[in-house]
C-alpha cells in the first residue's frame, strides 16, 4: 500500500471508494500519505486544528491533560480523526497520540474546509459519510460508559 498514490488510497478506502473520480481528485489535492511511529503526538489538547487524518492502519489514542497525572488516554479512534473540525471550533478538545504505528492520509484542515465550502454536493456527501464514522464512535462510547455505570445485577433494584 506504501507505493500507492494519495488518489489510489482514497479510491480504495471503504469510506470514499464509490465517490466520483472528480471528487476524489479534489480531496487528493489536500491530502498526503504519512507514517508515524507508535507514541508520536499528532496534536495536543487546545492546540489549533491544522490537520485531519484518514487512518489506513493503526489508531490514535485520544487523551486529556489531568493535573498531577499528565495526559490520560480516554478513547481510541480508528477511521477518520479530526472530522469535528469541519463543523465547529478550530481547536482540539483532546490530545492525540499514535496508539500503534500509523499509516494515514493527512489532510490540511483549511484546504479541506475551503474545498467543501466551494462544492455543496461534495460537502453533503462527505459530511454524510463522516456522520457514519461519528455515529459508530458515539455508539462505542455509550456502550463503554454504560459498562462503567451499570451496577452489578445483584445491586439492581426496580421500583
Amino acid at each position: 500500500m506504501r507505493d500507492l498514490t494519495t488518489f489510489d488510497m482514497l479510491a480504495l478506502h471503504p469510506l470514499f471508494a464509490d465517490l466520483p473520480t472528480a471528487w476524489l481528485r479534489r480531496l487528493t489535492a489536500h491530502g498526503r500519505p504519512v507514517e508515524y511511529e507508535r507514541g508520536f503526538r499528532l496534536f495536543g489538547a487546545d492546540a489549533p486544528v491544522e490537520r485531519m487524518w484518514l487512518l489506513l492502519s493503526g489508531s490514535v489514542l485520544l487523551d486529556l491533560p489531568v493535573p498531577g497525572r499528565g495526559d490520560v488516554p480516554v478513547d481510541r479512534c480508528e477511521g477518520f480523526v479530526g472530522w469535528a473540525a469541519l463543523a465547529r471550533a478550530r481547536r482540539w478538545d483532546f490530545g492525540g497520540v499514535a496508539g500503534e504505528d500509523l499509516y494515514a492520509v493527512e489532510f490540511r484542515a483549511t484546504g479541506l474546509r475551503d474545498q467543501l465550502a466551494d462544492d455543496p454536493d461534495l460537502r453533503g456527501e462527505f459530511y454524510a459519510r463522516l456522520i457514519t464514522v461519528a455515529d459508530d464512535g458515539l455508539r462505542s462510547l455509550r456502550l463503554r460508559v454504560a459498562g462503567l455505570t451499570i451496577p452489578p445485577p445483584d445491586r439492581l433494584t426496580f421500583p
